[in-house]
């Protein structure tokens, strides 16, 4: 009995120590997330899913916006769309599908509702691949220059959103407000007062 202890003792205590570490990770969800902050989003070319157009990452800049990793056979991603659904009228977003059938995916946005600006198609994973995806879903915020500032793994929820996603938003749409007042070019003062009191004086 004891010789057979001894033979899966190493076994039990990876097994054990395994369990600590995924338990660990999951009571810390910013631990994944906020290792990656600060990377920039890959330069893509994809179709749109929703009209089979070409799409560039490069266009989904020129403001902070979301972006969401899903696919319909996901059960969170559905969890969550409602949240998605109101969000959309507050900032861009703009969805990765991912391994997804594209009828399937197509029939579940018209079903639940639209919340994207448009959706890059990812049949084959190798989108989500390079822009280092763990599973569905995962929701990115990145800023106007394309520089991630969060991620979450798994179902967004409005606390989460409200935490984690909202003060950063918040934080990045007002240092682009207050660089674009200090960097404005300065308004010449109207002529109009002088011209007016020219016409007054040169009147008979």
């Amino acid at each position: 009995m004891r010789s057979r202890l001894r033979l899966f003792l190493p076994l039990i205590l990876t097994l054990g120590l395994g369990a600590l570490l995924w338990l660990g990770l999951g009571n810390n969800p910013y631990s994944q997330d906020e290792a990656v902050a600060g990377r920039t989003l890959p330069a893509w070319q994809s179709d749109n899913l929703l009209d089979g157009s070409p799409i560039q990452t490069a266009s989904l800049k020129g403001e902070p916006f979301v972006l969401n990793v899903w696919a319909s056979w996901c059960a969170n991603c559905r969890a969550e769309h409602p949240l998605l659904v109101e969000l959309a009228s507050a900032v861009p977003l703009y969805g990765l599908n991912y391994r997804d059938k594209g009828d399937a995916a197509r029939a579940w946005l018209i079903q639940a509702g639209n919340p994207y600006r448009a959706v890059l198609a990812d049949p084959d994973g190798r989108l989500a691949l390079e822009l280092g995806v763990y599973g569905t879903p995962e929701t990115y915020l990145f800023d106007a220059d394309g520089t991630l500032l969060a991620r979450h793994t798994g179902e967004l929820t409005k606390g989460i959103w409200q935490r984690q996603f909202a003060p950063l938003l918040d934080k990045t749409r007002a240092d682009a407000q207050m660089k674009a007042t200090t960097t404005a070019p300065a308004i010449a003062p109207s002529i109009a007062p002088s011209i007016a009191t020219s016409a007054r004086e040169t009147q008979p």
